[in-house]
C-alpha cells in the first residue's frame, strides 16, 4: 500500500501489475482525442482500468492528497501527481533519503539489516538516486565491520575481492 513512506516499494508492484495488465502506456500518455471513436474508447477504458489498479494501492490519505476531478478521469494525470507527490526530487526530500542510508545502522540482525537496506535502496532508485553498487557495498561492509563477531567473519575470510561481489549481489 501507498501510504507516503513506501514509494519505492509500492512504485514497483504498481508498474508489475501495469506491464502485466498492458496498461503501463497508459500512464505515460492521454487518450489520444483526434482517432476514431472505437480507438478512443478503447483507450479510454484502459485508462480507467489503469486508474483502478493505480488506486487499489492508496490509503485512505494518499487518495485524498492525489484523486481530483482531473486524475479521475486520466490514468497520465494520476501517475504523474503521484511521481510529483511522493517522487519529489527536490534536493532535500533526495538530500533526506540519503541521509536514511547514512544513518542505518546494523543492529545485529543480518537479514533485518539487508531488507532495511534494500528498503533505503527502491527508494533512492525511485527518485532517480542510483549508487554504483560499489560504493554500495563498502558502505554496508563499513557498518557491517563495527560488529566484532562479523569484523572476525571479514578477517578469516581475508576480505577478498569475492565479499565486494557478493554484496554487490545480494542488494541488487
Amino acid at each position: 500500500m501507498l501510504d507516503g513512506a513506501s514509494f519505492g516499494h509500492c512504485h514497483m508492484h504498481i508498474k508489475i501489475h501495469l506491464r502485466s495488465n498492458d496498461l503501463i502506456y497508459m500512464c505515460k500518455k492521454s487518450v489520444p482525442s483526434d482517432e476514431s471513436t472505437t480507438i478512443v474508447n478503447k483507450c479510454s477504458r484502459a485508462s480507467y482500468e489503469a486508474i483502478n489498479l493505480i488506486t487499489t494501492r492508496f490509503t485512505e490519505r494518499v487518495f485524498c492528497e492525489v484523486v481530483n476531478l482531473k486524475t479521475i478521469e486520466k490514468s497520465n494525470l494520476l501517475w504523474e501527481k503521484i511521481k510529483d507527490q511522493y517522487a519529489s526530487k527536490r534536493k532535500l526530500h533526495r538530500g533526506c533519503l540519503w541521509m536514511d542510508w547514512q544513518r542505518s545502522f546494523y543492529n545485529g540482525n543480518l537479514q533485518s539489516y539487508i531488507d532495511l537496506c534494500r528498503k533505503i535502496i527502491m527508494e533512492l532508485e525511485a527518485i532517480s538516486i542510483v549508487v554504483p553498487p560499489e560504493l554500495l557495498s563498502y558502505s554496508l561492509l563499513g557498518k557491517l565491520g563495527e560488529d566484532t563477531n562479523l569484523h572476525q567473519f571479514f578477517k578469516k575470510r581475508n576480505f577478498n575481492e569475492d565479499i565486494i561481489e557478493q554484496t554487490e549481489n545480494i542488494l541488487t
